[in-house]
């Protein structure tokens, strides 16, 4: 005999399963980042005035003299789920108490370089602004470690999220040259300073040099221009991050 429950069970079990299969796929999705998070305060501008935004990641690809450039912002959920672990803190760890100059924001970069030359990345001039006309400059390691010293998040979890932070941001792992030679491909994260809480517009302004045919010619300034906008709402609501 068929009890009344069983056939309810019955009925609702294939929902049931397509719900958890969607959940999987959403989770295993957002632990490689190939998914856009809703909740992500920085999205391309909708009309760019250069570029092509990939729906699925919202990542802008942009490519001028035979250089590809793709950018993909990160949002602080998709980092914390990425980089901290019960053995590892993200480097891009805060907490909403923190300062402004404690928190951090990250890109994606991806470069290509089809030219038969050597492609430097110009770091110094490379930078974040906001339409409140601050300007930011990108992280490196040593930013890091002065956030975690001074918030005195200095313990074995944070030295080990410094030590992947190492390897991850594209101005540290680059190498001593910032090159990316004739044919190569190179990615990391730039990080920065948040923007203005107030800004509703943001840009990253990424600057390429061109090696010269010849020793004696100068280098070749290749300037790429990534527009974003900043939802106020989204950013003051971004899920709070495991302590």
């Amino acid at each position: 005999m068929v009890k009344k429950g069983d056939v309810v069970m019955r009925k609702f079990s294939p929902v049931l399963i397509l719900v958890l299969l969607v959940m999987a796929v959403y989770l295993c999705s957002c632990k490689s980042g190939g998914i856009i998070d809703a909740g992500d305060p920085i999205t391309p501008l909708p009309e760019l005035k250069e570029g092509t935004v990939d729906p699925k990641t919202n990542a802008i690809t942009i490519t001028k003299d035979n250089i590809t450039v793709t950018v993909e912002h990160w949002s602080r959920y998709r980092l914390n789920r990425k980089f901290t672990t019960v053995d590892m803190r993200s480097p891009f760890y805060y907490l909403e108490t923190w300062e402004q100059a404690f928190q951090s924001e990250a890109f994606y970069v991806t470069i290509k370089n089809d030219t038969p030359r050597p492609v430097v990345v110009n770091f110094t001039d490379t930078a974040l602004e906001d339409d409140r006309k601050y300007v930011y400059k990108p992280l490196g390691v040593t930013d890091f470690v002065y956030k975690f010293q001074t918030k005195k998040r200095m313990d074995l979890k944070t030295k080990r999220g410094l030590d992947e932070a190492s390897r991850i941001l594209l101005n540290e792992a680059i190498g001593p040259k910032k090159e990316v030679a004739a044919g190569q491909v190179v990615s990391g994260y730039l990080a920065f300073m948040v923007p203005s809480s107030q800004a509703t517009k943001v840009w990253l302004t990424l600057v390429l040099e061109k090696a010269p045919e010849v020793a004696t010619a100068a280098y070749e300034r290749v300037s790429l221009r990534f527009d974003f906008v900043q939802d106020l709402v989204r950013r003051k609501t971004q899920p709070a991050v495991p302590r």
